[in-house]
């Protein structure tokens, strides 16, 4: 299957540092899906699943959670948690019949999507009639300190080639973009909504290095010699100098929400 795939140690990198970089935005993306007791929820790109992990406990309700990934590798750690359902599969063909859920969650994963339309059509379709779908994707890639130094670095350490797998992560950025693919799936009460946060790491240095192993390109940084992994991590860092407090790496970054009804 094609889309955002992760092999070997790759997926349990991601769960300790691409989670880490999405988690302030987790619980409001749940809180928007509004879900009550007794719904089903999908979590589409559902990854290691760390939205379906959290979502009864955000929305303090009993609700039964579906997780869909294509990435086999990330369903294999997801699957730790034995009481949510877990699918391979794509997101243009859900393997779900009309009307099936009462609220869809996708996080950070729409922009990956090969057809984003016909993902967008996939969520109206599975959803119930006045079903709620919530999902998030991240602002242009210049609004994003950290993503920016971490990019730089890669076109300087593994080249252009390498730095060119990062564009789709911040491709879908637009408010127009995102609206029209809501409305042409058919939905209704479509919402976007732009935040800032402050997403935060003891080391920046740490976390360039630790989401390196947590992307498609964990293969070739690993293949690296020593000096040239801990120079890329140095570079990152030094590039987020101003961007360190007490506590560490506090670096901007800014995320799309869309919510909308079927």
């Amino acid at each position: 299957m094609s889309g955002f795939q992760l092999s070997n140690d790759a997926p349990t990198a991601y769960s300790d540092f691409a989670i880490h970089i999405m988690a302030p935005w987790t619980d409001d993306l749940i809180m928007q899906g509004l879900c009550k007791d007794g719904n089903r929820v999908l979590d589409l790109a559902c990854g290691t699943g760390f939205v379906a992990d959290r979502v009864n406990q955000v929305s303090n309700a009993k609700c039964d959670v579906v997780g869909v990934d294509v990435n086999a590798a990330m369903l294999d750690v997801a699957r730790r948690n034995a009481f949510i359902e877990w699918h391979l599969a794509s997101a243009a063909a859900l393997p779900f019949v009309d009307g099936s859920f009462d609220v869809v969650l996708c996080q950070q994963g729409l922009q990956f999507f090969p057809d984003r339309g016909a993902a967008m059509k996939e969520i109206a379709r599975v959803l119930k009639p006045g079903g709620r779908v919530s999902l998030n994707v991240w602002g242009a890639l210049h609004r994003q300190v950290f993503h920016s130094a971490f990019v730089d670095g890669i076109s300087i350490f593994l080249g252009a080639e390498a730095k060119a797998t990062f564009d789709t992560a911040f491709s879908l950025n637009t408010v127009d973009s995102l609206r029209g693919l809501a409305s042409e799936a058919g939905l209704q009460n479509i919402r976007i909504r732009f935040e800032q946060r402050t997403m935060r790491h003891p080391s920046a240095a740490e976390l360039a290095d630790g989401f390196m192993r947590a992307t498609p390109l964990a293969g070739h940084f690993g293949a690296l010699p020593a000096e040239k992994r801990n120079a890329f991590a140095v570079y990152v860092s030094e590039r987020l100098c101003d961007y360190v407090d007490d506590s560490g790496l506090a670096a901007p970054m800014e995320n799309h929400f869309l919510t909308a009804t079927r």
